[in-house]
């Protein structure tokens, strides 16, 4: 799966949310784990867009106090 394409999904989620827009950056460690958390996700339903899963994933780091899963 392509780490930079997911990377790309990510930064746009947390756009959508005006994360970026507030001048906090997430963190080199967070972002591996939400791309490794959506590279599993998605493996397991292949039928699930990637788009659905990076969204879920970010939702759940923006809601649960930093945690993306």
């Amino acid at each position: 799966m392509n780490r930079n394409f997911i990377i790309k999904l990510i930064h746009s989620t947390l756009a959508q949310y005006d994360y970026m827009g507030t001048e906090r950056n997430i963190p080199p460690e967070d972002l591996d784990t939400l791309i490794d958390k959506c590279e599993r996700e998605h493996l397991k339903d292949l039928t699930q867009p990637l788009y659905e899963v990076v969204h879920g994933a970010v939702y759940n780091y923006l809601t649960e106090d930093g945690e993306p899963w």
